[in-house]
């Protein structure tokens, strides 16, 4: 079976061909073997929130080797050089509630794909720069897969200036620096507007890493309700992912 898709150990490792996507990264002066082609790394996201558990695919290939309950992110995984269809279902069964059908993965590259909308029927896909930021700094963007929360603004409570603003529906924020910090609480609101729609509070953001944080839920459902507006963060930084 043609293998798409494999589990990265900490960080983007060496592949030969799509049929055998992992081996050493050693040279063997005699006997050179086809080149070299690094993976592509892929990391997944369930924000659905009517859904509890997906199965997500790479072609016919399950990507996820562990549950993939609303709200977990999954470190990256390796994905060799392609075009690919991205899907997903329901736990353990075979029809698809959303699919993208083209997924371009580049080698040494880094993507992520949400997957959002009540009922698990949308995927995005992004590249993810990881790139370092400067030495003092750490980097951070938006997901914004709030269905209704509205076109969102990211800030840090009590300043005035957002850290990304004006993200849209499905759509991500490019990377941005900002100041590292043991205890920083982030809040989103609408853009435009004056009240917090929801917060992440005491999150510790470090010099050197990469992270992502991205809403997800309802903003009319109760505050009791799993399906409620919400943020959640992850650490992106190669070989430290959680």
């Amino acid at each position: 079976m043609t293998k798409y898709f494999s589990p990265i150990a900490k960080t983007l490792v060496c592949a030969l061909t799509i049929t055998s996507l992992f081996s050493s990264c050693s040279k063997n002066e005699g006997n050179p073997g086809p080149p070299l082609v690094l993976p592509a790394g892929l990391a997944l996201i369930h924000a659905a929130p009517g859904v509890a558990e997906l199965d997500f695919y790479v072609v016919n290939q399950k990507a996820n080797k562990v549950d993939f309950s609303y709200n977990t992110a999954l470190i990256y995984g390796g994905v060799a050089p392609g075009t690919y269809e991205l899907s997903v279902t329901k736990k353990g069964l075979a029809e698809k509630l959303g699919k993208l059908e083209k997924a371009e993965f580049k080698t040494n590259k880094a993507y992520s794909a949400f997957v959002t909308d009540v009922t698990a029927n949308t995927i995005i896909f992004v590249e993810d720069d990881l790139t370092p930021p400067a030495a003092d700094k750490a980097k951070i963007r938006l997901v914004n897969l709030g269905a209704d929360a509205g076109i969102l603004d990211l800030a840090i409570t009590g300043k005035a200036e957002a850290v990304v603003s004006k993200i849209e529906y499905k759509k991500a924020s490019a990377f941005v620096e900002t100041a590292a910090g043991d205890e920083i609480n982030f809040e989103i609101k609408e853009n435009g507007k004056t009240d917090v729609l929801a917060t992440l509070p005491k999150v510790k953001i470090e010099k050197g890493k990469i992270y992502t944080i991205w809403a997800r839920g309802l903003k009319a459902a109760t505050k009791e309700d799993v399906k409620a507006l919400k943020l959640s963060v992850m650490n992106n930084t190669p070989g430290v992912q959680k």
